[in-house]
């Protein structure tokens, strides 16, 4: 999969960068909606009742960045973009310390058709659709007086995704500074164990515990024409 990944990339950036182009660099800000993942946390939380966890992380809104090239010809672009989050549970005290972290993070490879909203093109609308690539990684510590136990574990998953975004151009005298603001749709799927494909991540309800990657989307960053 991730070597069709790179294929795939190779050969659009053949095709696009052959033509009048922007390369683009954002800083985002993002939110989420894991509540799949949330409920799961606070199974644990409830599994070792017996020590009075805390929830320090509950898989919250985060920075992102993503890097894409728009074909102006074609009113189109193509883009990578990384986001993470997390969730944290943790208690210590004299006798030891048990730490629960699951750390969550996706790459997002896509596509977007601008519609330009005024005659300037500074302000123009964005639809997107796009795939996910995400790993959670679960890792579990404690410590009781000499005792130490750890275990980690790995899992992804494949999602798909659509979303709607406002853009907004300024240029300058060799750049333009952007601005955009928007929401993504995401169809979270199964997280299976990277080392067994066949087994996937359950709560203890035995229902599927899935990604949720929608939300707010918010960007600022430059863009650099290239011919």
């Amino acid at each position: 999969m991730k070597n069709n990944l790179v294929l795939i990339i190779v050969l659009f950036s053949i095709t696009t960068f052959s033509q009048q182009g922007i390369i683009f660099i954002e800083t985002n800000y993002n939110t989420f909606s894991h509540s799949s993942l949330s409920d799961f946390q606070e199974e644990f939380k409830n599994d070792l009742s017996e020590i009075p966890l805390k929830t320090t992380d509950n898989f919250p809104a985060n920075i992102g960045f993503t890097i894409g090239y728009e074909i102006k010809d074609s009113n189109t672009a193509i883009f990578l973009s990384y986001n993470a989050t997390g969730g944290k549970l943790s208690y210590s005290d004299y006798s030891g310390v048990v730490r629960i972290e699951e750390s969550l993070n996706a790459i997002s490879f896509g596509g977007i058709y601008y519609i330009n909203l005024s005659k300037k093109n500074n302000f123009k609308v964005g639809f997107k659709g796009f795939s996910m690539f995400s790993s959670l990684n679960i890792d579990s510590y404690s410590q009781v007086g000499d005792n130490i136990e750890q275990e980690n574990i790995d899992f992804s998953a494949i999602d798909f995704g659509a979303g709607a975004q406002l853009n907004y151009e300024h240029s300058l005298s060799f750049l333009i500074l952007k601005a955009n603001i928007g929401f993504d749709l995401v169809l979270g799927r199964k997280l299976k164990f990277k080392e067994n494909s066949e087994a996937h991540l359950i709560n203890n309800s035995g229902q599927d515990v899935h990604t949720g990657w929608s939300g707010l989307r918010t960007g600022i960053g430059i863009a650099i024409p290239l011919k």
